[in-house]
């Protein structure tokens, strides 16, 4: 004989505890899915505002403490820096490690070296006084970030 002990679940209660486990996970998943969504989207967007800011930090800085800028419309920036010689340093975006990632590079004496990641487009523009406008574009995901600033060579006396 069964005492009320041993006696187990029966289909209709296992049917049931199942039935509500998927009406619970069936509210949870779409709001645990869409802060997943939110928080990549920042995640790329903060990724995207480093590069801008990383690539306009030093292409600004090459250019406050040049001795000559030159822009071409074929996308290169070439400086020429204080205490340099002749040799200039060339600043443009490629794809040198075939990542399929652009990257904005310095070639300083003839070597190539990444300045910052997903830099997708950039112009530079020489105004009135030596005033140089700087824009960037920098794509991570879905989240496309731009970035504009100035800077004015210093002519140091050395």
């Amino acid at each position: 004989m069964r005492t009320v002990n041993e006696a187990g679940y029966t289909l209709a209660e296992v049917l049931t505890a199942l039935v509500i486990i998927g009406i619970i996970l069936s509210f949870a998943l779409p709001l645990y899915t869409d802060q997943w969504r939110i928080a990549r989207e920042v995640t790329d967007r903060m990724e995207a505002h480093f590069a801008v800011l990383n690539a306009g930090r030093t292409v600004s800085d090459a250019i406050r403490q040049a001795k000559t800028v030159e822009w071409d419309n074929s996308g290169t920036l070439r400086i020429l820096p204080v205490n340099q010689g002749i040799r200039q340093d060339y600043y443009y975006i490629a794809d040198k490690d075939y990542d399929g990632i652009k990257d904005l590079y310095i070639e300083h004496y003839g070597v190539p070296n990444p300045i910052s990641s997903r830099i997708i487009a950039w112009n530079c523009a020489k105004g009135e006084a030596g005033l140089w406008t700087i824009t960037l574009r920098a794509q991570v995901g879905r989240q496309t970030v731009n970035w504009t600033g100035t800077s004015r060579i210093r002519n140091l006396k050395l």
